[in-house]
């Protein structure tokens, strides 16, 4: 299998070299029928302390590959399908395991102007509702939730027209999912469903480009079946369960997430102003082993993961973008305000896409006042398993096809 899409990637490339264009490159195209293929080739140098396993410099080369396919199946509907891989160290695998993983994988169908509706992994409707100010390379998204979380057996409705976009997704049950914010279980869980939706109008050009607004909302509940406690030997297995000993722990119960964003301008030439705010709750049920009845005691919690991002930007003629912005995370605790912590990040990005197939950039993400050990007892990154607290830089090279 691995020899099949290897062999699929070096075709991808040879193709990519004779239409010599960054967009997905048309390999077939009849009858309505198309498939094309785009992808990228990328090394980017990394200070130490630029993820939570990078406690030295270090370069990294990473690839994606993907396949766009379309074709008519009556009149007025197309069925489409999409997939994109994630090849080399890029994937977060060692040297010896270096392979393929999916990145996103889609079916589809078309109702031209009745909407299309998708099936597959990627992430659900909120995503578009916090996209506007999701367009670093690696120093941003301090204050998002969500960005990240691509899921899968996911069904999604989307309409387009008058310069309005509807979204509507329902993620089905599934085990070991990405879910941002969910610190204190590793951000993986095994959820039992989730649905989202999100609205947005986009106007025609004010000035030096179009205004934006966008509101989203997601709700899920995650799966409390397969936890076990043994009182005797003081464990607890499960997904989506918090246990630090004793006669107590937690379990993470269900969750709900709502974000509002603003834009003016696009990032394909001129000025670009953005920002979102979104805010996602985390509900808790906290059992505590009562001795002198021999029951469990269930109380109640929560925590916040709220953020606010804001970002501005310039792409030059030349095709250089220069960008910065003001980005914060807050963990709000229920019920506990002296507990709650505070990322404070300003992200700087230069980038000059020297032709419509290759880019090369400086970024950094400064510190700007991220709470740690010398900030009453606080320590933001202990809490989430991040740098934010580190200022640290990249220097990267990518080829488009």
């Amino acid at each position: 299998m691995k020899k099949s899409l290897l062999a699929l990637a070096v075709s991808a490339l040879a193709a990519a070299s004779i239409a010599s264009t960054a967009s997905a490159t048309t390999v077939y195209d009849k009858d309505g029928t198309s498939m094309g293929i785009y992808g990228r080739v990328q090394s980017v140098y990394y200070s130490e302390h630029h993820g939570t396993d990078k406690t030295e410099g270090s370069i990294d080369t990473s690839a994606r590959m993907g396949f766009d396919l379309r074709t008519p199946l009556t009149s007025g509907i197309d069925v489409f399908a999409l997939a994109e891989w994630e090849a080399a160290n890029g994937n977060g695998k060692n040297d010896e395991a270096d392979g393929f993983d999916a990145r996103y994988l889609w079916v589809g169908f078309d109702f031209g102007q009745f909407g299309q509706v998708k099936i597959g992994k990627f992430e659900e409707a909120i995503k578009y509702a916090i996209g506007p100010t999701d367009h670093w390379e690696d120093a941003g998204c301090t204050g998002l939730a969500g960005n990240d979380d691509r899921s899968e057996s996911v069904i999604m409705y989307q309409w387009s027209g008058y310069g309005v976009d509807a979204y509507i997704s329902y993620a089905m049950a599934r085990d070991n999912e990405h879910l941002d914010g969910a610190y204190y279980i590793g951000e993986n869980v095994d959820r039992d469903w989730s649905a989202s939706a999100a609205l947005g109008y986009t106007s025609p050009d004010v000035l030096f480009g179009p205004i934006g607004v966008r509101v989203g909302y997601l709700a899920g509940e995650l799966n409390q079946d397969n936890s076990v406690f043994d009182r005797t030997k003081g464990t607890v297995t499960g997904t989506n369960v918090v246990y630090s000993g004793g006669n107590t722990y937690s379990e993470y119960d269900s969750y709900d997430q709502w974000a509002v964003s603003a834009f003016w301008g696009t990032l394909a030439q001129g000025p670009y102003m953005a920002v979102a705010y979104q805010c996602r709750t985390f509900d808790i049920n906290d059992y505590t082993y009562n001795t002198t009845n021999g029951v469990w005691d269930k109380t109640t919690g929560d925590y916040d993961v709220s953020g606010l991002e804001f970002t501005v930007a310039y792409t030059f003629q030349n095709g250089l973008r220069l960008a910065t912005g003001y980005e914060m995370q807050t963990i709000e605790f229920d019920g506990d305000e002296d507990s709650d912590v505070d990322a404070v990040t300003v992200p700087i990005l230069a980038l000059w896409k020297v032709n419509p197939n290759f880019d090369v950039w400086a970024e950094c993400r400064l510190d700007a006042g991220t709470d740690d050990d010398d900030n009453g007892g606080k320590n933001f990154d202990a809490e989430a398993g991040t740098y934010y607290s580190e200022n640290v830089f990249s220097f990267g090279a990518r080829y488009n096809f």
